[in-house]
Formats: C-alpha cells, sequence, structure tokens
C-alpha cells in the first residue's frame, strides 16, 4: 500500500479530488522537483507561468480572430502508462520512472485497474503538461507557434488566434488531426470556432476587449460589498489585472 491519499471528494459530477496524505504530498513535491530539475515547461503552458489564465487571456485579446478547444477529462487522459514513458524520455531508469509513474497516479474506479494522474496531487498540473509536451498535440502545438500563430495551453484549454478566420481554422484542424494521432479528445459541448471573441476562465477575450463576463462580476460586487478588507483587496486586484474600468465599478 503506498499511502498516497487519505480520502477523495466529489468536486463536481464525475470529477474527484483526491487529497494527499503528508507522505504522498512530500513524494508529490519529490517527483516535482526531480522533474523540474530535468524539464523546463514551454513559456505558453500559462498554468505553470507567472500570470496564470489572465496573461494568457491577454495575449489574445488583440487578436481579431480567437478560437479555443478543451481536452475531455484531460487528468483522465494522462495515465500511468504515458507518465511513465514520458519520464523515461527525460531519462529517468526504467524503475525509477515506473516508482514515480506509480506514486503520481490513482486508480479512480477500482478494481478496473486503470490509474491515471488525480486532481489534488501536486505534481499532477507538471505531470500532465510533460506528457502533453512529448505528444504528438504537444508538437503540432510547438510546430504552430514556430509557424507564427498565437498558441496557448491553460491546464486543459487550447486558445488560439490569429489575423485571418483562415489561418485560426486551419490550425484547429491541425490541432485535431494531432489529438487523434495522440489518443486526446476534445469536449465537443466547448469547442469555440474562430470568432471575435472567445470566453474562457470567466473572461470574455478578443478583438481589443478583455473584460470578466456579467456573471462572474455580479458574484465579485455580491462579494466585494460583504467581503473582508483583504478580501475586497483581493478581489479588486484581480478585476484591476482583467480591466481597470471594471474594478472602478466595484468601489
Amino acid at each position: 500500500m503506498r499511502n498516497l491519499y487519505g480520502h477523495h471528494f466529489e468536486l463536481k459530477p464525475g470529477t474527484r479530488v483526491y487529497v494527499p496524505t503528508h507522505h504522498g504530498r512530500s513524494r508529490g513535491y519529490e517527483i516535482k522537483s526531480a522533474i523540474e530539475a530535468r524539464w523546463k515547461a514551454p513559456s505558453y503552458y500559462y498554468h505553470l507561468q507567472e500570470g496564470g489564465h489572465v496573461a494568457a487571456a491577454r495575449l489574445h485579446s488583440g487578436a481579431p480572430w480567437v478560437a479555443s478547444v478543451d481536452l475531455q477529462r484531460f487528468f483522465d487522459q494522462i495515465t500511468r502508462q504515458r507518465v511513465h514513458r514520458s519520464l523515461k524520455r527525460l531519462r529517468f531508469s526504467h524503475a525509477d520512472a515506473w516508482d514515480m509513474a506509480c506514486d503520481s497516479t490513482v486508480d479512480k474506479k477500482p478494481p478496473r485497474r486503470h490509474f491515471s494522474i488525480p486532481f489534488g496531487f501536486v505534481q499532477s498540473p507538471l505531470l500532465s503538461s510533460l506528457v502533453l509536451s512529448h505528444s504528438a498535440l504537444g508538437q503540432a502545438i510547438r510546430k504552430l507557434r514556430q509557424q507564427g500563430s498565437t498558441v496557448t495551453v491553460y491546464m486543459d484549454d487550447i486558445t488560439l488566434s490569429g489575423d485571418s478566420e483562415h489561418a485560426v481554422q486551419a490550425a484547429l484542424g491541425t490541432l485535431q488531426q494531432a489529438a487523434d494521432a495522440s489518443r486526446f479528445s476534445f469536449n465537443p459541448t466547448k469547442v469555440q470556432p474562430p470568432g471575435a471573441s472567445v470566453t474562457n476562465f470567466n473572461i470574455a477575450f478578443g478583438s481589443g476587449s478583455m473584460l470578466v463576463t456579467d456573471k462572474r462580476m455580479k458574484a465579485f460586487k455580491e462579494a466585494f460589498t460583504s467581503g473582508s478588507a483583504n478580501e475586497q483587496m483581493g478581489i479588486y486586484g484581480y478585476v484591476w489585472s482583467v480591466d481597470t474600468d471594471q474594478a472602478d465599478d466595484l468601489l
């Protein structure tokens, strides 16, 4: 028994969070540090960069054409075998790579013994990014950027933008082919085809605009009114990072 997590709970239907034990958390940081010593995440993987999703959205905000896709059940697709292969590519020994993969994955529907990385483990975001970068989809994203397309990754959200509808649509087609080759799936209900803007992370952005959505602003205003001074500062600072006029509307 590896004693990696103490319990798990349902975050939303079909998604469970696994709360690591002290040992599991320590092992997770150990694995994370070992990977970071051998691999640097691409700068366009914004969930691993300073600025996060706001910085990713800002990169596309001035583009006339923007599109977005969402990797369906992304962590479930990052299996123990995929993790093992990617770690071996970093020149970890077969035994060490397998041990790290075993300590980073759980059987989410026992006794199926279909192991994949879980929500809740500290190493999961880094491992998912490593596996994605090594896949045909990760290689396609890298090639599109080298060819001049603007493409960002934020965990399971891939956003792309450009100067023409045709260019963005062609890039989408390239990503779909690469996803199929990688055995990754895009969520068909979350595909946002090329348009003047897209909405991700509760932010609408594109064509020179970047705004917190009305629904999220309503929630922020309610929380701002009833919140403590520290909470108000946090809300104001976040909204200000997206749009200063919206931040002033909170006051």
